[in-house]
């Protein structure tokens, strides 16, 4: 009983892998060969001969042999091949998209998914750190951060990938450290030190500037960056570079020091926005690259930036 079951799960497996890779490929490509599909799964040949089967009598896909060509792929019924996939609806998630940057990135990602032929659905979540534990815990697919917090995540977790660098396209503004006042340009003994413990880049980026020195560290919610300042609870933070619009605002205060020259904070690494999926969701990293594309990613973007398209966050 159970090596049968152990077997039906294995067929089951083979077939959702193979589904995936005919749902992937373009009508006229040609496909794997049986022997292939044996090794690379490492799987018996009746395995894989019973999953395309299954796939091509249900009406699924039709294949075409071709003799010493091979075989390909003449005919999808996606509706019918998708159900075989078990992907279900692709869910995504990124931070709340609480700035023009990461309003006109979710706008961009929902407008090219929503032109893909799965179902599709985003989710918001503070913290990069909470993003990769819902990642890891299959909850979504795929997840929209920086390129540096992405490289610090994978440092410890194998099964974790960088998908697509949305290259062009802009995640945020750049870190700046700001002063309540004017008169200081680095952080001194005896501050108070502002840090959002759920935001990887700024968290370890303060720790960085603050090693070696006596500070207090005051935790704070990264979007609480204006209570903070109001109440005046901290001495200084590092923080997005904002544009005050209001002179009378009492942020208007804040002095904001450029950071430069800090290893792996680098604008291209904090500003970049990258897709990050996880290594065992087999066939996802190639969906996500066949239908989140940097270059539509960034025109999506200017536009959106430039008011020339509305916003979309699903």
């Amino acid at each position: 009983m159970t090596a049968n079951m152990s077997m039906y799960k294995k067929s089951a497996l083979i077939r959702m892998n193979m589904a995936r890779d005919l749902f992937l490929t373009d009508i006229g490509e040609r496909i794997p060969t049986i022997l292939e599909y044996t090794e690379q799964f490492k799987v018996s040949r009746g395995i894989v001969q019973q999953a395309l089967e299954t796939l091509t009598n249900d009406g699924s896909v039709v294949i075409e042999k071709r003799g010493v060509l091979g075989s390909f792929l003449v005919e999808v019924d996606q509706k019918k091949l998708y159900k075989h996939t078990d992907w279900g609806s692709i869910m995504g998630t990124m931070p709340v998209p609480l700035n023009p940057y990461l309003t006109s990135i979710a706008t961009a990602v929902c407008e090219e998914m929503n032109l893909a032929p799965v179902p599709f659905s985003f989710a918001y979540m503070s913290g990069s750190e909470k993003r990769v534990e819902a990642l890891e815990n299959r909850l979504f697919d795929f997840l929209i951060l920086s390129r540096s917090a992405a490289t610090r995540h994978m440092e410890g977790h194998d099964d974790l990938a960088i998908c697509t660098v949305l290259d062009g396209s802009k995640y945020s503004a750049e870190y700046v450290l700001c002063f309540m006042g004017e008169g200081k340009t680095e952080i001194e003994d005896g501050m108070r030190v502002g840090v959002d413990p759920v935001c990887l880049d700024q968290r370890v980026l303060t720790e960085k500037l603050c090693q070696g020195k006596n500070v207090e560290f005051v935790e704070f919610p990264f979007l609480g960056f204006g209570d903070i300042i109001r109440e005046g609870k901290v001495d200084c933070a590092v923080f997005r570079k904002i544009d005050w619009d209001e002179p009378a605002d009492p942020l208007a205060d804040v002095h904001m020091v450029p950071l430069e020259g800090i290893p792996g904070f680098g604008a291209d690494e904090t500003n970049t926005p990258v897709v990050m999926v996880r290594k065992g969701n087999y066939g996802m990293d190639r969906l996500l690259k066949k239908y989140l594309h940097a270059d539509k990613i960034q025109a999506i973007q200017k536009q959106v930036l430039e008011g020339k398209r509305s916003m979309k966050f699903y």
